[in-house]
């Protein structure tokens, strides 16, 4: 039997694109990549895409400082509402900030802010690698259909830092140019940081912005950062919400992917979309909003989500930013032109480390 939709009752997000939802709107739409080089800490004149006026007071992490603007923001929870916290590294500027002989639980900072914040609810963390976004909301589905939380706010974060450029950098997964999803010339990453927000429910409301018909995770396994290049894994993952939303491949309307702009990433991507939905006469639209503000790791999910609302407002997935050549099957479903949606139907794609997958089908407010 299908599950009963989950209805989205407030989205927010800040990220390099905008510090609010229209100013990020007009970021995709023009095709902007908003990229800078950072000042708090030495980036080796790598660009990354960094939130604007974020300034943390004197010994302030750059985490809470940005968890405290969104949260300025946030409306009033209702009793009973359960909080899933998504981040990768939290307040990994602790540690960078330590002494050697200190190891602060960076994470567990970020979380006892959020528990501070919100001392009447329950906070949970879900560190799940760059699909915790997803995977956070999905969990936050879950709860919702068996009725443990009246509501619950998915919130994903995560801040760029020399800890987590070096260890991309390390692996060769950095560009030294610009960021470019599904491009034949990719070379790498940019990342990002970036903070959103999300208030589900089950209750219908004629102020709901949307709703989370399905969502699956697996764990394919094939590498500890690599993907499974045949795509196989993720398209029997893809396959799976569409089936227990009843809806088939030729309904989607547009797919935000995860498209890091690493060669890996991209072919497997590509391969286990042309696997779902090769099939159709042309492939639904496809957007990785990586290009415009990089990646963002935890906060991955939880910004395609708010961001895929303003997609499926405007029935249009933006042009790919840093696009000039599709990559090598990726030509049905790239473009460097908006798109328009031919459904109500958006899906959005999380990969992580470790063999980490995660798709969730967004619908737009009926």
């Amino acid at each position: 039997m299908t599950e009963p939709a989950t209805h989205i009752l407030f989205a927010d997000a800040i990220s390099a694109a905008g510090n609010h939802c229209l100013q990020a709107e007009q970021t995709f739409f023009a095709g902007h990549q908003a990229f800078s080089v950072p000042e708090h800490f030495a980036a080796h004149a790598l660009k990354h895409g960094l939130c604007s006026g974020l300034q943390p007071q004197p010994g302030e992490s750059r985490a809470v400082a940005l968890f405290d603007r969104l949260a300025e923001r946030l409306p009033h929870l209702p009793p009973d509402t359960a909080i899933f916290l998504a981040t990768t590294v939290g307040a990994i500027d602790c540690l960078e900030q330590a002494q050697p002989t200190a190891m602060p639980d960076c994470p567990g900072i970020l979380l006892d802010t959020v528990k501070k914040r919100f001392p009447q609810h329950q906070a949970i963390l879900i560190s799940a690698a760059c699909a915790s976004g997803q995977i956070a909301t999905a969990c936050a589905m879950r709860a919702l259909r068996r009725n443990r939380c009246r509501t619950a706010l998915v919130i994903g974060l995560d801040i760029t830092s020399e800890f987590v450029t070096s260890g991309f950098a390390s692996l060769g997964a950095v560009s030294r140019t610009i960021t470019r999803p599904y491009d034949k010339h990719r070379d790498g990453l940019l990342l990002g940081e970036g903070a959103g927000a999300l208030l589900l429910s089950q209750e219908s409301s004629s102020s709901a912005l949307g709703r989370l018909l399905a969502t699956r995770e697996s764990c394919d396994a094939a590498h500890i950062t690599a993907p499974d290049l045949s795509g196989q894994q993720l398209s029997s993952l893809i396959s799976a919400p569409l089936q227990e939303a009843g809806i088939m491949p030729a309904d989607i309307g547009g797919i935000i992917g995860h498209g890091t702009g690493t060669l890996y990433n991209d072919q497997s991507e590509i391969a286990a979309l042309t696997k779902v939905f090769g099939c159709c006469t042309a492939g639904p639209p496809l957007v990785s909003i990586k290009g415009n503000i990089g990646h963002t790791l935890a906060a991955s999910g939880i910004l395609q989500t708010v961001y895929g609302l303003t997609f499926l407002r405007r029935a249009q997935i933006p042009p790919q930013a840093g696009l000039r050549s599709p990559a090598l099957g990726a030509e049905p479903f790239v473009a460097t032109a908006a798109q328009k949606m031919h459904s109500p139907y958006l899906l959005s794609l999380n990969v992580g480390f470790g063999g980490l997958n995660s798709a969730l089908l967004l619908e737009a407010q009926p």
